[in-house]
């Protein structure tokens, strides 16, 4: 089943439609207040699945946000959500939760009217924090809304009434020393065979999508995948320190995956990024890419300096070999776009 909801097609598309923002030559460094948002409870009956609802928060900011840190607290049943920043004027009606057809919302739309990513929640994740170095922001435009597509399960035996709750943490303009600009690969060449372990690779050319020099630092990661997952590698793609690991997690769903690059690592010299994921099926059947928990996916988010916003997308398997160890590795052409992204 195709997905709506996963993050690269929100990126490439944006990369194809977002505006840069005009410079602002005033130098505040008064901190703003946190924003502090809790969503409505959800409902749902014993074993009910959710994954067309979306919810809204209208910030009412009538300047930009340099967002430093989001911090999400979950209840029971939220498999996934991704969240992404809107301007206030587009999917217009009450705040809270609504059908996200009824507004004609998808992630797709929300690039194409100049939206970015706010906040992606790793699978199963009750609490997770997206924080950056001091001084290191994202930046979100004036008069903005927030709209999470939400994907909600209830394994219980019983009714359940769950919520999501988020902490924003922004700085002045006058605290900002570094603005980060979103990378994310989706592959979706997919196919784990029964009784197998499987590794999918694909290998994103940003330097031919990028504006300028190809050198941005990778700051921060956050690795997307359901249960068969036994991780994601993400290495440097091309250039003399090709194979040079940026991160690594062997974490399972349930656990915050993401988290700050340590020192961050530089791609100047590279091509761009490779990403491996690796799968065990121990069951009879094959698990091809999707939405459901049954389902698999490979998608990495991360926030990297420079100038542009950065998409990968692969679609289908080029070609299969076995490794020595007897992993099956299936490798994916990926398709790479660029273009400038926003600043303070």
């Amino acid at each position: 089943m195709r997905h709506p909801r996963a993050l690269a097609p929100l990126l490439i598309t944006a990369v194809l439609a977002l505006p840069s923002l005009s410079c602002d030559t005033t130098v505040d460094v008064t901190p703003p207040e946190p924003l502090v948002h809790a969503f409505p409870a959800v409902s749902l009956a014993p074993g009910d699945e959710i994954l067309s609802e979306c919810q809204s928060w209208t910030l009412d900011n009538d300047e930009p946000l340099y967002v430093n840190a989001v911090h999400m607290s979950a209840g029971p049943g939220w498999h996934h959500s991704n969240w992404t920043f809107v301007p206030e004027t587009l999917f217009v009606g009450p705040d809270g939760t609504w059908p996200c057809a009824e507004r004609s919302f998808t992630e797709l739309a929300a690039s194409l009217g100049g939206g970015g990513v706010f906040f992606a929640q790793s699978t199963q994740a009750t609490e997770e924090h997206q924080v950056f170095s001091e001084g290191t922001v994202y930046v979100i435009p004036a008069r903005s809304r927030v709209i999470g597509s939400i994907h909600l399960l209830n394994t219980t035996g019983a009714p359940l009434d769950t919520a999501i709750r988020f902490d924003v943490v922004p700085i002045a303009r006058g605290q900002i020393s570094t603005v980060l600009q979103p990378l994310a690969i989706d592959n979706r060449g997919i196919s784990i065979g029964p009784r197998s372990t499987t590794q999918v690779t694909t290998e994103c050319d940003f330097d031919r999508a990028t504006t300028g020099v190809f050198a941005p630092e990778v700051f921060y990661v956050l690795p997307h995948y359901h249960g068969l997952a036994d991780g994601m590698r993400i290495e440097v793609f091309g250039g003399e320190r090709d194979g040079e690991l940026v991160f690594e997690t062997s974490g399972g769903i349930g656990n915050a995956l993401g988290g700050p690059i340590d020192p961050p690592v530089s791609l100047a010299g590279a091509q761009g990024l490779r990403v491996h994921c690796t799968y065990t099926n121990t069951g009879s059947d094959t698990i091809g890419w999707g939405a459901d928990a049954s389902d698999e996916m490979c998608t990495m988010l991360a926030y990297v300096t420079g100038p542009n916003i950065l998409g990968g997308a692969a679609d289908s398997i080029d070609e299969t070999t076995t490794l020595p160890d007897g992993t099956i590795e299936q490798r994916s052409r990926c398709v790479a776009i660029g273009a400038r992204g926003r600043q303070p």
